[in-house]
């Protein structure tokens, strides 16, 4: 087969671990898109009286799909430039990516990627010295009302300032994640090491709620961590709640278009958390909380893609319905979002006086001064639709990314050029992961020191 007729072949992949994740998030996505990939085979360890799993036997769900029994078989039976979809325990994914990519494949491989930022750096320079894509499962980033902040956020046209979006420029940020599980469940997130082998919380929700603040503010200045065992069941090392600050430096001066323009705002607040002791029901969990200068949006509930995976759906199986709330039996509380935003009225001053004046010293304040006190902006609510999730454009960006790759060697390319072709296309890529676990050992030293820590801290 030529380079060229490669190039425009579905990829094969195949699926190391059989567990809820790879059953829940990944399988039904790779079936759903047989025009970007064909399922190769999924790597199962044997059933034995020594190794019982609750997972069901992949050989009885997918008879007719190659069931393997570890990474080796996997790397000498899946073709060249084939993905593969790492799934297992948190502390197999580094090692098992760099067993991929170095033996000359693609890796998508969920997250945490790694847990220390030294492993993360070298699986990037992997990804660029063989020219192979290696992405992380960050499928958050595509969390219907994290995409409908995303637009919240956005300027109104390319070039304008933040502050003329929806929301105007950030002030506060709040993003959290809770469940009410006053009893642990067991498994091993619950029990392995979160130093070692990536245990705990803060590492399995962390590493969302921190890579969306990250992929929309950038690193902070400093980090401020509380990481916790509340519920004081398992080991006292795993933690089941954490909260961490995020510290941004003082704004640009405003624009004119600004109610206060001209002047510099405090620098943006951020607040992550997740503890498993938050008693409200599903649909009312708070979310996500945003403040700006223009107006705020509110969030409860969680995105529907988790549950309708579970449940069996699919894009194959459910079209455009999957990803988006059932509005018969959703409640309004969860499939709309509040949004508060500023109400122009025509004003006697423009900004710039209006800020003039409200900064003019006390002592100086007349009655013709202060009867032309500025007019505070008045304010109106909506509630708005969240927009339909969209974990599928994840695999879609991966796809795109590794038939680029191979457009790039069909054309005689180098790997230089290629793994550069890569990177311009790939919104997943190992790199764009590197802060978050850089920040999730610094909430952690943060926690365990009790001070806050500047983002430079080694």
């Amino acid at each position: 087969m030529s380079a060229s007729t490669t190039a425009s072949q579905p990829i094969p992949v195949s699926v190391i671990g059989f567990g809820n994740s790879a059953r829940t998030f990944h399988l039904p996505f790779i079936l759903s898109l047989p025009d970007r990939f064909t399922l190769h085979s999924i790597q199962q360890r044997p059933r034995t009286s020594a190794s019982s799993s609750s997972s069901p036997n992949a050989s009885t769900l997918f008879p007719d799909v190659t069931v393997l029994p570890d990474l080796d078989a996997v790397l000498a039976s899946l073709p060249k430039d084939g993905l593969i979809i790492i799934t297992t325990t948190n502390e197999t994914h580094f090692p098992f990516a760099k067993r991929a990519l170095e033996a000359g494949f693609n890796v998508l491989v969920e997250k945490p990627v790694a847990t220390n930022p030294s492993d993360v750096q070298e699986l990037i320079r992997l990804q660029s010295e063989t020219g192979k894509v290696c992405a992380v499962f960050q499928n958050r980033r595509f969390d219907g009302d994290f995409l409908t902040i995303q637009k919240l956020l956005s300027a109104p046209v390319q070039g304008a300032h933040p502050s003329e979006s929806a929301i105007g420029l950030p002030t506060y940020f709040e993003s959290r994640f809770d469940r009410f599980r006053p009893i642990a469940k067991g498994g091993w997130r619950e029990e392995v090491d979160p130093e070692s082998q990536g245990g705990g919380m803060l590492w399995d929700l962390g590493s969302h709620l921190i890579d969306q603040a990250l992929y929309l503010f950038g690193p902070p200045t400093s980090v401020t961590g509380f990481v916790r065992n509340q519920r004081n069941q398992g080991p006292q090392a795993v933690d089941d709640d954490w909260l961490v600050y995020l510290s941004y430096p003082d704004s640009s001066p405003l624009p004119p278009t600004s109610v206060a323009a001209g002047t510099r705002l405090g620098g943006l607040r951020v607040s992550l958390g997740a503890t498993c002791l938050s008693t409200h029901v599903d649909s009312e969990q708070p979310r996500f909380r945003v403040e700006g200068t223009r107006g705020s949006y509110e969030k409860r509930g969680t995105d529907p893609q988790e549950n309708q995976l579970k449940a069996g759906w699919s894009p194959k199986s459910h079209g455009q319905l999957f990803g988006s709330y059932d509005e018969a039996k959703d409640p309004s509380s969860i499939r709309f979002g509040r949004l508060t935003t500023t109400v122009v009225e025509p004003e006697s001053s423009t900004p710039n006086e209006q800020v003039v004046l409200a900064n003019q010293p006390a002592s100086s304040t007349t009655p013709a001064a202060a009867a032309a006190a500025p007019k505070q902006p008045q304010l109106e609510v909506a509630d708005i639709p969240t927009l339909p999730g969209r974990y599928i454009d994840l695999f879609i960006n991966v796809a795109d990314a590794i038939q680029i790759g191979r457009e790039v060697v069909a054309k005689g390319g180098s790997i230089e050029q290629r793994s550069n072709e890569i990177q311009k296309v790939l919104k997943v890529g190992v790199e764009r992961v590197l802060n978050v676990v850089k920040l999730i050992g610094l909430a952690r030293k943060s926690s365990k020191e009790g001070r806050t820590v500047k983002w430079d801290e080694v």
